[in-house]
C-alpha cells in the first residue's frame, strides 16, 4: 500500500504542499497542464530550488494578482476540468470543508458563506494542484504529524483575529496540533483542509520503506525552516484491516425513482459503498433501508448528503470493521486496446483475484456496439 506522511515541521499552507509534491517527483508541466485549463488570466507560476542551511526544497512563486472568485465560479471550474474523476471529487471535498468551517464560523448557512482572502485565485491553484500531485503518486492513505500553529493575533479582512485564526481551528478539531511562540500564521485554512481531507485523525503510520521525500517552503523568513516534508512510501507490512462507518436509516415516505440518484450523489462525496434494499417497517408499510460505508475524513459529507436528499429526520452511526485485499491497478494491453486489471492480494503477497474495470468493459463495448457480455468473456480469454 502506497502511503504519504507529512511532517508539516513549521507551517503547511496550500503553496507549501505542492512544493513539497513537486520536489518529490511530481512534474510540474503536469500540475501546469491542469491548471492552464482554468478559463482565466493566471498569475506566473514557477518552481523555484531554495535553500536554508543545510534543508534544501523547492518554493512555488505565484506571481501577484488581483483575480478573485466567488465559491460557485470555483465550483463550476472544478467541474469543468478534463481530468480523473479523483482529482476533480478531491478539489471539490476540500472547497467544501472550507465552505463548511466558514460557515460554521460566521453562523450563515453555506450558501450564505462568502470568501474573503479566501477567494483569491490561489485558493483554486492550491486545491487543484494539490489534488492532482497526490492523484500522481497513486496514494491510498495519508497521515501526518501534530500541525504547527502560531500564537499572538493575524491581521485580516475581519480584522485582528486570534492566531491561530476561527476557521482554522474548526477545521482542525480532533488533529494533534503544536503550538510556537510565534506571531506567525504557521498553518492556513487552506493547508488545513487539505490535511482534513486526506488524513485520518485515528489513522495509525505503520512502519514503510520510503521511496521519495520533498520539502515545500513557504514565506515566511525565520531562524527556523518554513517548510513541510513529505515522505512517500510503501507500508512493509500490509494493512488489510481499517476501521470505516456505516450510515445507515429506514424511510418510508421516500420518494422510490429517486433512491438510485441519491446512492449516485453519495458515491461522488466518497462513500465506499452504498446499498438500498427494500423492508417491512411498522404498521405493515414497505420501506426502504439506505447504507453508506464512510472513510472518517467523509462520514460528514455523507450524513449532511442523506439529510438534504432524502426524507429522514435521523439515522443510525456505528464504526466497523473492514478487511480488504491490498489492491493493485495496472493497465493491460489487448486486442480491444488497454483495459485496467485490478490485482487483489492477501498479506502475504498472494494474488487473490483479479477483476476487469467495469467502465472500460463499457466505454469499448459502446464502442464497438458489443453486447457487454461478449466483449468481457473476450478479454477474459486474453488475461
Amino acid at each position: 500500500m502506497k502511503i504519504l506522511y507529512i511532517d508539516p515541521v513549521f507551517g503547511v499552507s496550500g503553496d507549501m504542499m505542492i512544493s513539497a509534491l513537486i520536489d518529490a517527483g511530481c512534474p510540474f508541466d503536469l500540475l501546469d497542464e491542469l491548471l492552464r485549463q482554468i478559463p482565466l488570466p493566471l498569475p506566473p507560476i514557477t518552481p523555484e530550488t531554495k535553500t536554508k542551511g543545510v534543508v534544501k526544497g523547492t518554493y512555488l512563486r505565484i506571481g501577484k494578482t488581483d483575480l478573485h472568485l466567488s465559491i460557485n465560479e470555483m465550483r463550476r471550474i472544478i467541474d469543468n476540468l478534463r481530468s480523473e474523476e479523483r482529482v476533480k471529487r478531491d478539489a471539490l471535498g476540500m472547497l467544501g470543508i472550507l465552505v463548511a468551517a466558514e460557515a460554521k464560523v460566521h453562523t450563515v448557512s453555506e450558501d450564505e458563506v462568502h470568501f474573503h482572502e479566501l477567494s483569491h485565485v490561489d485558493t483554486l491553484i492550491d486545491l487543484i494542484g494539490t489534488a492532482r500531485a497526490i492523484s500522481y503518486f497513486n496514494i491510498d492513505k495519508v497521515y501526518c504529524g501534530p500541525i504547527p500553529q502560531g500564537r499572538g493575533f493575524v491581521r485580516c479582512s475581519h480584522g485582528v483575529l486570534p492566531n491561530p485564526p476561527p476557521v482554522t481551528v474548526e477545521i482542525l478539531k480532533g488533529f494533534p496540533v503544536v503550538f510556537f511562540d510565534r506571531e506567525l500564521e504557521l498553518t492556513t485554512p487552506t493547508g488545513a483542509a487539505i490535511l482534513k481531507h486526506y488524513v485520518a485523525p485515528e489513522g495509525k503510520l505503520r512502519s514503510f520503506s520510503t521511496l521519495a521525500t520533498g520539502s515545500g517552503f513557504g514565506t515566511y523568513e525565520s531562524d527556523v525552516p518554513n517548510i513541510v516534508r513529505l515522505f512517500i512510501g510503501e507500508e512493509q507490512t500490509p494493512s488489510s484491516d481499517e476501521e470505516v462507518w456505516v450510515v445507515e436509516t429506514d424511510m418510508d415516505d421516500c420518494e422510490m425513482e429517486y433512491v438510485g440518484a441519491v446512492a449516485d450523489r453519495l458515491r461522488a462525496e466518497g462513500a465506499l459503498d452504498v446499498l438500498y434494499f427494500p423492508i417491512h417497517m411498522k404498521k405493515g408499510r414497505i420501506g426502504i433501508r439506505l447504507c453508506a460505508t464512510a472513510a472518517e475524513e467523509t462520514l460528514e459529507r455523507l450524513v449532511q448528503t442523506v439529510f438534504s436528499e432524502t426524507t429522514t429526520f435521523g439515522m443510525r452511526l456505528r464504526k466497523e470493521k473492514r478487511r480488504v485485499l491490498n489492491r493493485e491497478e495496472t493497465v493491460r494491453e489487448t486486442t480491444f486496446g488497454p483495459i485496467r486489471v485490478k490485482k487483489g492480494s492477501d498479506e502475504k503477497g498472494n494474488l487473490v483475484k483479479t477483476h476487469i474495470e467495469y467502465e472500460d468493459v463499457r466505454r469499448i463495448a459502446d464502442e464497438r456496439h458489443m453486447p457487454y457480455r461478449v466483449l468481457l468473456e473476450a478479454l477474459k480469454k486474453e488475461l
